[in-house]
C-alpha cells in the first residue's frame, strides 16, 4: 500500500459538462475537489472507482492506484456496514436512483469514523449514465451527539418508568404528548387514547368539570400548580391522586413544556377519614360523658339538699 500524495489522474469523460470548452478544466476541478472538506470520488457507470480526491488519500492512506476498482472502498468499511453498503450501492447502480447511506470508514490510523455517503449520476444527452459523482461527509461528531442524546433519553425513560408516580408531559398549552409506563399500567390505556386532552376519559364524572375549569386557568398562568382528584384504574375502581405540574422553561425563560406527576394518596385520604371519624367519635363520647357527669353531679346535689 502506498501513501503517496501525488495528484490523482482525472478521467476526462468524468469532468463536469463544459470542461471541454474550457469552462472548467482538470486542474480547476482537482483544486476544488481537494479543497472541499468531503472525501470525493467518481466511478464509471458500473460502479468501478476511477478517481479519489486528496482528502481520501489523507484519511485512508490509499492512493488512487490502491483504491480503484469496485471493492476496495467497501473493504475499508466497518464489517457490520459492508453488506448494507453493497446492497444500497447496488440498488443505485441498477436503478439510477441517487445514493445515500451512513456508514463507518476506517482511517489510516485504524479507527473508524461515521460518514454520510452520497452520489448522483451524470447522464449524457440520451439519459444514459456515464459517471457517478460521490462524496463522503464526516458526521462522527453528529453521530456521537445523537448517541449521547439517545443515552440521555434512555436514562430519562428508565427513571420515569420506574418512579412511584404516574408522570406526563405537555406542550405549553397543556396538550399532553407523553406518559410514563406507570400511567398505562394503572389506567390500562394507550397514548392514542390519552394524548391531547384524552385524559378526561379516566376522570370521575363528579369531578371532571372542576378539574377542567382549574387547569384551563392554570395552563395560561404558567405557574406551578397542584390539586387532588380521583382517577379510574383499569379495574374500574377510582383512586385518589395528588397531581402536581411544574413549568419547564428554556434559557430565555420561555415556557417549553409542563412536567406533571400523579401521586396515589388514597391510603392517606382513607387514614385521614378514619382519624376524622375517630376524632368525631371521641368528641361524641366526651360530650356524652360530660352530660353523664353533669347529671351525676346534679343528682348528688339534690340528694345532699334532701338530707338536710
Amino acid at each position: 500500500m502506498s501513501n503517496s500524495s501525488s495528484v490523482n489522474p482525472l478521467p476526462a469523460e468524468a469532468l463536469p459538462h463544459g470542461a471541454a470548452q474550457g469552462q472548467v478544466g482538470p486542474e480547476q476541478f482537482t483544486f476544488l475537489a481537494d479543497m472541499i472538506p468531503q472525501l470525493v470520488w467518481i466511478t464509471d457507470p458500473t460502479g468501478f472507482h476511477t478517481y479519489f480526491n486528496q482528502r481520501w488519500i489523507d484519511y485512508t492512506g490509499y492512493t488512487l492506484a490502491d483504491s480503484v476498482g469496485p471493492d476496495m472502498w467497501n473493504n475499508l468499511l466497518h464489517p457490520d456496514d459492508q453488506a448494507r453498503a453493497r446492497q444500497v450501492w447496488g440498488h443505485s447502480l441498477a436503478t439510477g436512483d441517487d445514493y445515500e447511506i451512513e456508514y463507518r470508514f476506517k482511517g489510516r490510523d485504524g479507527q473508524y469514523r461515521w460518514f454520510l455517503g452520497q452520489a448522483r449520476p451524470r447522464r449524457d444527452e440520451d439519459g444514459h449514465i456515464i459517471a457517478w459523482f460521490g462524496t463522503c461527509t464526516d458526521i462522527q461528531d453528529q453521530k456521537q451527539a445523537q448517541q449521547a442524546q439517545r443515552e440521555r433519553e434512555e436514562e430519562f425513560t428508565t427513571l420515569a418508568d420506574n418512579m412511584a408516580q404516574l408522570a406526563w408531559m405537555t406542550r405549553p398549552d397543556g396538550y399532553i404528548y407523553w406518559y410514563n409506563r406507570r400511567w398505562y399500567d394503572y389506567t390500562g390505556t394507550t397514548l392514542e387514547e390519552m394524548k391531547g386532552w384524552g385524559w378526561d376519559k379516566v376522570h370521575h364524572p363528579d369531578y371532571i368539570n372542576s378539574v377542567v375549569e382549574f387547569v384551563s386557568k392554570a395552563w395560561p398562568a404558567g405557574q406551578p400548580w397542584e390539586m387532588t382528584f380521583p382517577l379510574r384504574g383499569k379495574d374500574g375502581q377510582y383512586r385518589w391522586f395528588l397531581t402536581r405540574a411544574e413549568p419547564i422553561r428554556n434559557e430565555k425563560g420561555e415556557l417549553v413544556r409542563w412536567l406533571g406527576t400523579n401521586t396515589d394518596v388514597t391510603a392517606m385520604r382513607e387514614l385521614q377519614q378514619q382519624l376524622e371519624l375517630a376524632y368525631s367519635d371521641l368528641e361524641a363520647k366526651v360530650t356524652f360523658r360530660n352530660l353523664d357527669l353533669e347529671r351525676e353531679v346534679k343528682q348528688l346535689r339534690e340528694a345532699a339538699a334532701a338530707g338536710k
